[in-house]
């Protein structure tokens, strides 16, 4: 089955912090990363519910998933989302040593 990915406003803010603190650093490789990052979507697009559920999903009331995806450089970053109909939305983006967040941060989109 296909998915319908879309982005809520924090994973956007998610998305869009990562990539800037990247590219401070080095211009190819956020490249690399938003590359890895699409292709993570990709996934999801045709295999949402084939994702396992993420360490967040024990602590809210509604379905959280994940994928992973990986750098060159071997950092795992992990993709949130939930499922409504035929909609993967994604809720988070979380990168390497950052904390799993917090229940009071994942908004379910109804």
């Amino acid at each position: 089955m296909k998915f319908t990915v879309l982005t809520l406003r924090a994973a956007e803010r998610d998305f869009n912090g990562m990539l800037e603190y990247i590219a401070a650093r080095s211009a190819a490789g956020a490249e690399a990363w938003a590359k890895a990052f699409d292709k993570a979507l990709a996934y999801v697009e045709e295999h949402a519910d084939a994702c396992p559920l993420a360490a967040e999903n024990d602590h809210v009331d509604f379905e959280v998933r994940e994928t992973l995806f990986k750098t060159r450089r071997g950092l795992i970053y992990r993709i949130l989302f939930t499922l409504r109909e035929d909609n993967a939305i994604i809720l988070h983006i979380r990168g390497p040593g950052q904390d799993f967040v917090a229940a009071m941060e994942i908004r379910n989109p109804n």
